[in-house]
């Protein structure tokens, strides 16, 4: 079997290209939509399934939305599912004061069940959210195409970076910084004399790792000392986003914008969110500093490209060194693994 690299594969291609396209199998649409109509009394509902997004499943229910977050999968903030749950909830019910209780309406947040709560676990991988469904149009992953949008994204980061004080201290994560699968990526890396034999992208993984892995750790080393340096501004820090790129915006009818997937939401330097946004030439910093004067710290926007970097890299490599088999899925992420492992070959 050979597996071919793709040079010509876009550097905008993430995480977030390679959609959840199928139901799991092991849940049950019944116990999903009894779970909904126990705890959020919502009921007749017909659950239709959308192949979209990374690590969550969800279906349009009516006037619904119903997200099923995979506590299981590797994307998410914890070691385990109790803990990726609790980091979910937490983003969660930030999102819904930021809604709220600071009444920034572009915040499409989850609504609470009969008893407050904002997720609801259906077992011990699953979980559930419902949000209200938002007729309208996106675009695809990548870079925002002109200055309006820009300055608009930018404006609307300001709103929200600006809400900071009115959430509760220690509702919101924090950022630690740490790039996710890390420990298994050094692992891989002590790993590279012998074959792989997980599955049909395992051994392909081993050799691009093995000509590119001097340059891969070159980069975690710039990283660090980023981290580091962005460390000593935490008194500074705002709650992002994480992910404001175009995919996550929503324009209705009336060009209203809905900024949605609120579960990376971390209190971070203000160059999380705006990295996504502002061009290369800053194009769009002076909407954000109309609306909230600051300080831009332009290495902290490096930082934030080289964790995306970094994060596709040890997340792909864990993934290829698991039992894994063709997939429409595991085909787009050896493409980006192998993209983003290419700018490292001489």
């Amino acid at each position: 079997m050979v597996c071919q690299r793709s040079s010509r594969w876009s550097l905008l291609c993430s995480r977030s290209v390679v959609a959840v396209l199928t139901e799991p199998p092991d849940l049950d649409r019944a116990e999903l939509a009894a779970a909904v109509e126990r705890h959020w009394a919502l009921t007749r509902l017909r659950f239709d399934y959308l192949p979209v997004g990374f690590g969550g499943h969800h279906w349009r229910a009516g006037e619904w939305f119903i997200t099923v977050d995979d506590l299981a999968a590797g994307h998410q903030a914890g070691p385990d599912p109790d803990a990726s749950f609790a980091a979910l909830d937490r983003a969660y019910r930030t999102a819904a004061i930021l809604r709220d209780g600071a009444d920034l309406d572009f915040v499409l947040a989850p609504v609470a069940d009969s008893e407050g709560s904002v997720i609801r676990r259906l077992s011990d991988r699953y979980a559930v959210t419902v949000f209200p469904f938002i007729g309208g149009e996106s675009s695809e992953w990548g870079p925002y195409e002109n200055t309006d949008e820009r300055r608009t994204m930018a404006a609307i980061l300001a709103r929200l970076h600006a809400a900071t004080e009115q959430l509760p201290a220690g509702l919101p994560r924090v950022e630690d910084f740490a790039v996710p699968a890390r420990a298994a990526f050094e692992d891989a890396l002590s790993d590279l004399e012998r074959p792989w034999t997980t599955g049909p992208f395992a051994e392909c993984t081993r050799r691009l790792l093995a000509e590119t892995a001097n340059g891969v750790e070159r980069l975690l080393r710039e990283y660090d000392d980023l981290a580091s340096s962005a460390r000593a501004g935490s008194d500074a820090w705002v709650i992002t986003h994480g992910e404001p790129h175009r995919a996550n915006v929503i324009r209705n009818a009336g060009g209203r914008r809905h900024l949605v997937d609120w579960d990376t939401t971390l209190l971070a330097p203000r160059e999380r969110d705006l990295y996504m946004v502002l061009a290369d030439d800053l194009t769009g910093w002076d909407a954000y500093v109309d609306v909230l004067p600051a300080e831009l710290d332009e290495p902290t926007l490096r930082l934030y490209r080289r964790w995306w970097e970094l994060s596709d890299i040890t997340t792909f490599v864990q993934l290829f060194r698991q039992p894994h088999s063709r997939t429409e899925q595991t085909t787009a992420s050896w493409k980006i693994l192998a993209h983003n492992l290419g700018r490292f070959v001489s």
